[in-house]
């Protein structure tokens, strides 16, 4: 048996083709597996996150792009290459509160931080699962400040980027802060010259170039402190 066990040939039906009927009770073992691989790659934004202050590199990741999944612990870094690195800014308003800066005045991270990754599964990957992942993976909150952030910002209105209504009729709202981060740039800034929205799109749009024809799934994963998307690419 191959190491993705046989989710290749079943990789529709983990993915909700039948709304997991069948696979919850007891929990199916190929769905427990994905479960596992999708959280350990939501976990590797904090492993990699640089959250001491002190350090000059505050707010960054630890690792170069090419070593990210073999530093984390990840059970397949053979799995997936990543492709971008996000980075996120925030306006003036709320910066202090989301953002975390270095000591150093000289710190990389002064105006921007290390939000999470873009990867795509590599032939090997690909193989295991039966079709070809694009992953977008967002660091969530995770420092004291960022969670009394959480509590105290207002919401904001989504219309922008979700449409004018929501499923209700009503103007979709979400927190202001995460609101900021995922949509503000800084033109003076080399890593957040795009806002982290802008980065992830063109990230995307160009991998699903590279792997056409394809056929698309769009899947959505969240956890308390964060949300990881993933978007299901199949080669014919």
């Amino acid at each position: 048996m191959t190491p993705g066990g046989d989710m290749a040939g079943r990789w529709r039906e983990l993915h909700g083709s039948v709304h997991w009927e069948g696979l919850l009770e007891p929990l199916d073992v190929g769905l427990r597996r994905r479960l596992i691989a999708y959280g350990e790659m939501i976990m590797a934004t904090y492993e990699a996150f640089i959250g001491e202050g002190r350090s000059p590199n505050a707010g960054m990741c630890r690792y170069r792009r090419a070593d990210l999944f073999r530093r984390v612990d990840v059970s397949h870094p053979g799995w997936y290459a990543t492709t971008r690195y996000v980075y996120a800014t925030a306006s003036a308003e709320v910066r202090g509160k989301v953002l975390l800066r270095p000591l150093c005045r000289r710190g990389r991270a002064r105006e921007c931080n290390w939000m999470g990754y873009v990867a795509v599964a590599t032939d090997e990957g690909a193989a295991a699962l039966g079709r070809r992942d694009i992953v977008v993976a967002w660091r969530g909150t995770q420092r004291a400040l960022e969670w009394v952030a959480d509590l105290k910002l207002a919401l904001a209105s989504a219309a922008g980027i979700l449409g004018p209504e929501g499923a209700d009729g009503s103007d979709p709202s979400v927190h202001r802060g995460y609101l900021s981060l995922y949509t503000s740039a800084d033109e003076g800034s080399n890593l957040s010259k795009q806002s982290a929205r802008m980065q992830v799109c063109v990230n995307s749009a160009s991998s699903f170039l590279s792997c056409s024809p394809v056929r698309l799934i769009l899947v959505c994963s969240k956890t308390a402190t964060s949300t990881l998307c993933f978007i299901v690419v199949r080669i014919h």
